[in-house]
């Protein structure tokens, strides 16, 4: 079911989603150097207790020297899907979900950028 508004009132900002999934590309991702994230769209969610939101993002990074050969030093614009980039509530804090940034499939979902 989707939150409205007033249910939503502790979701985090833009700005605060891209700083959190900007850390966590950086520790779970290490095939990219993350420069920027930028929020295109989020859907909170909720089922009975638990709660999350569903991002779409656009991801500029480089690839790094433990990525493969093909994206080493080349600047990807990468929009993976938005069941890829979510942030779960965990206590009183968000949190990206991990095993999803892990799982992006940078074929698919990364092109370079121009």
């Amino acid at each position: 079911e989707d939150l409205t508004a007033a249910k939503a009132g502790d979701l985090p900002s833009s700005a605060q989603a891209a700083a959190i999934f900007t850390a966590a590309w950086k520790q779970h991702r290490p095939d990219f150097d993350v420069h920027s994230i930028d929020v295109l769209k989020s859907e909170p969610k909720q089922y009975q207790d638990r709660r999350w939101i569903n991002y779409k993002l656009a991801i500029t990074a480089t690839g790094t020297d433990k990525g493969s050969r093909e994206m080493y030093q080349k600047k990807y614009r990468c929009t993976p899907e938005d069941y890829s980039s979510v942030l779960k509530l965990e206590g009183a804090n968000w949190v990206a979900d991990e095993k999803m940034i892990a799982n992006i499939n940078e074929a698919r979902d990364c092109s370079v950028a121009k």
